[in-house]
């Protein structure tokens, strides 16, 4: 069949994407999850993804090389010892690989699988036991699996290897892949990974069980990895998974905040109240608990204040005091040297012969209009103008030193300023004392306001040096004070930047828990129209698979369906018993679960878009009925001709059904001698009724056995080669004769005893063994004495030479072949 929908699921869901009407987050977390759990945590963290580009066209058109099964050569693994080849035949066709219970040809398939998949499903989930006993303890070399592949196109095809060494465990294999002519790869370098999860080739009895008969949520899980659907699965779970982690986020704001306030409660800092202020409201200020959380103190503390006010207090260093009052010295010197001068006078003598110079310049060669006496000639000019700078320069150094003097007053006030306000507070109950300081500052302040210069040149530095030696301890208890404060705050400070930065996760996370809701609501519905598609061309050929495989049922099936979504999740089968709606799984029996299992994985297996052209499936028959393997025959055929179909099976039912409808079929037989050699046996051999005889005459090989014992077994082993070849021929003629399956099976298991059933073989009626001799020697002349000695025998009565008896028993069990 082929796939109606080759898009990958991440494509599908894209499309929908497109034609959805989704908050642009929604649809950024759906695209992060297909990209992965990184992306999507990037995308929950606010970084937008990368839309992933559409496949190119040659990836979506273009179909896989097949692949075939060419041969499986095992050594050491499961029940294969020595080693032991498989040869197949690498194109369309149906194989059936026979052997009794034990033989080992399970062993061909598990080996198969684990080559390529590095796995067994029948193994998985399974108790260490299982996965203990895989190594062969009959091998005398290290076990080794070597799977070969036919390629189309491709003359030589590659092989897969896996080999162990001596000590080593199962998961602890060297595999790689060899083409001819080429180097090796890794078994990665086919690109498997992929469709073996989508198109799984292979089939247990374990699995095929399992598939329907397990919880409703497991089978819809089966039928949803045969579908290929497990991707969406994947990224519904991821989503899920993430929204409860955001859900967890945006409770801790809230869940931690009955914490943050009653720390906030008891604390007496002012800060404190602030904080709970912010705290009110639908939404606390996150803003302005930051601003607390990461504030020194409080600005606003009355207490707090002046304790900051106190330890910033800045005083000069003595170095720098002690050039201020220097500078007041040299001031008062200055002042002291001109004082003895006729300083004031010279300035006003200066005064008079400006004037007298100006005077003379608007009348010279005047005798002086005060006195009357001189003239005021340029002698004069020059004797007034000296006189004048001498007077003047001692007028202007008076002058500089009393400026000198007022500086240096002011640079002493400037350099110590007013008594300030921390220190006129009492602050002893922050053990802060300040009783000292003041009254030092205080006496500072005095000086300079009403001390005379000289007094305070004389006094200043005793005065300083008080000052600072009253400060100094002040200052001291002031920064303990502040950091007892800030210590008994940092803890509460502490917890509300925690406290923060969680609510501002949490109120992220409400977002992306609303916008993860929304998107999951929304992929839901995208994967249940994906299901209804994906599930709508297998569901038909299923339908079909099952209408040939359910023969005499009366279980009709219809829809199916998968339905709910996480532990509600189920598949739906609509199926009418005898015409009335029913429900499926209580009403079919094993068998027919099992060959429903079997409609439902052919489809998917076989669709276009896989690169195995190869199906193996092992143990099908079980618990199906008579007809439904007549059925299994017919579908197993019908596949054939597009896939190598191979399917091992200890139940000879289902080559005898291949045989009687006359099917293509290659019959192989897998026997198990000692020490765990097995062999592989072609067509010719493949008749059940010459087994048994090929094992009675082996069994008079062994010369350790007792005679009555080889006896006893080689009758038996007779009986059952006569036995099943008159099945054969019971089946062969209800056949041709056309009657139902169901009919004839009920026939042969009425029939009980060599006898009856050569009677019902060869007279159509168990009843009639009165007439048995006749035909008997119509068969042969030894014909009656083979099934008297089988009988006899088999109850350990005396017979004769075995040897003799086997080869007279193969010529019957040949004459009854042929009806």
């Amino acid at each position: 069949m082929t796939d109606d929908h080759t898009g990958t699921v991440d494509q599908l869901i894209l499309d929908h994407l497109d034609h959805a009407n989704l908050p642009e987050i929604a649809e950024d977390l759906i695209i992060a999850a297909l990209l992965g759990e990184e992306d999507l945590a990037a995308v929950l963290g606010g970084t937008a993804p990368q839309r992933p580009e559409p496949p190119a066209a040659d990836e979506v058109t273009s179909e896989p090389i097949g692949t075939y099964l060419a041969s499986i050569e095992v050594t050491g693994f499961r029940g294969i010892g020595p080693t032991a080849t498989l040869n197949l035949i690498p194109g369309p066709g149906l194989t059936i690989i026979t052997g009794r219970n034990g033989s080992g040809k399970s062993s061909f398939a598990e080996a198969a699988e684990f080559a390529l998949t590095g796995n067994n499903k029948r193994w998985a989930g399974r108790t260490a036991v299982w996965q203990k006993g895989w190594r062969n303890l009959h091998a005398s070399t290290d076990p080794r699996i070597r799977v070969r592949l036919g390629v189309e196109g491709h003359r030589d095809g590659a092989t897969v290897e896996c080999h162990w060494t001596s000590d080593a465990n199962l998961a602890d294999c060297t595999t790689f892949l060899q083409a001819t002519g080429h180097r090796r790869q890794s078994v990665a370098d086919l690109g498997w990974a992929k469709p073996l999860e989508l198109y799984r080739p292979f089939l247990s009895y374990s699995e095929l069980g399992g598939l329907l008969g397990g919880k409703d949520s497991e089978m819809y899980d089966s039928l949803q990895r045969i579908l290929g659907l497990g991707r969406l699965v994947e990224i519904e779970t991821m989503l899920k998974s993430a929204r409860r982690e955001v859900d967890q986020q945006r409770k801790r704001g809230a869940e931690s905040l009955p914490a943050l306030k009653a720390a906030l409660a008891e604390h007496p800092d002012p800060r404190a109240r602030l904080a709970e202020h912010a705290l009110t409201g639908r939404l606390a200020d996150l803003d302005q608990l930051e601003t607390l959380s990461t504030s020194g103190e409080a600005t606003d503390d009355a207490t707090v204040v002046p304790l900051r006010q106190l330890d910033v207090l800045h005083l000069p260093s003595r170095t720098e005091l002690s050039i201020a009052v220097d500078q007041l010295r040299t001031a008062l010197r200055q002042i002291d040297t001109l004082a003895g001068t006729p300083a004031q006078e010279a300035r006003a003598l200066a005064g008079l012969l400006r004037d007298a110079l100006r005077h003379h310049a608007n009348h010279p060669d005047q005798p002086c209009p005060v006195c009357g006496g001189r003239t005021l000639d340029e002698e004069w000019v020059i004797q007034a103008q000296t006189q004048l700078q001498r007077l003047t320069q001692r007028a202007e150094q008076l002058d500089a030193a009393h400026r000198a003097e007022r500086e240096a007053r002011r640079a002493l006030r400037q350099q110590v300023p007013a008594l300030p306000a921390a220190l006129k507070l009492d602050l002893s109950s922050e053990q802060v004392h300040t009783g000292d300081a003041r009254t030092a500052w205080q006496s500072w302040d005095d000086l300079l306001a009403t001390a005379d210069s000289t007094t305070i040149a004389d006094t200043a530095i005793g005065a300083y040096d008080t000052l600072v030696a009253t400060l100094t301890p002040a200052q001291a208890a002031a920064r303990d004070a502040l950091a007892r404060r800030r210590q008994a705050w940092q803890p509460v400070a502490d917890q509300l930047r925690s406290w923060i930065d969680t609510e501002r996760a949490s109120r992220h996370a409400a977002t992306m828990f609303a916008a993860l809701k929304t998107a999951i609501a929304k992929l839901l519905e995208f994967g249940k129209e994906i299901r209804a598609d994906k599930l709508a061309p297998v569901a038909a050929e299923a339908t079909n698979i099952w209408n040939t495989l359910r023969q005499d049922s009366n279980v009709q099936l219809g829809a199916i369906k998968l339905a709910g979504t996480g532990t509600t999740r189920r598949v739906d089968l609509d199926v009418e018993v005898d015409g009335v709606p029913g429900a499926a799984l209580s009403v079919m029996s094993q068998g027919e679960l099992h060959s429903l299992a079997l409609a439902l994985f052919l489809p998917r297996a076989t669709m276009s878009d896989s690169p195995f052209r190869f199906l193996v499936i092992d143990d099908p028959v079980q618990s199906m009925d008579p007809a439904k393997v007549y059925g299994l025959a017919q579908v197993l055929a019908q596949v054939a001709k597009h896939r190598q179909v191979i399917v091992f099976t200890h139940d000879d039912r289902l080559p005898a059904a291949v045989r009687h409808l006359q099917l293509d079929a290659r019959i192989l037989t897998v026997s198990r001698l000692a020490r765990s050699q097995v062999t592989v046996t072609g067509d010719r051999d493949g008749d059940p009724g010459q087994r048994y005889l090929a094992d009675a005459l082996a069994i008079t090989h062994d010369e350790k056995m007792a005679g009555t014992v080889q006896a006893t077994i080689v009758c038996n082993l007779i009986r059952d080669a006569l036995e099943y070849t008159c099945h054969e021929r019971i089946r062969i003629g209800g056949f041709r004769a056309g009657t139902s399956i169901a009919d004839t099976e009920a026939a042969i298991s009425e029939t009980e005893g060599l006898r009856p059933t050569l009677a019902l073989a060869l007279l159509g009626d168990r009843k009639r063994v009165g007439d048995l001799p006749a035909e008997l020697r119509k068969l042969g002349p030894t014909a009656a004495r083979v099934v008297k000695a089988a009988n006899n025998g088999s109850h350990g009565g005396a017979t004769s030479n075995l040897a003799v008896l086997i080869e007279e028993a193969r010529h019957l069990v040949g004459r009854l072949r042929r009806p």
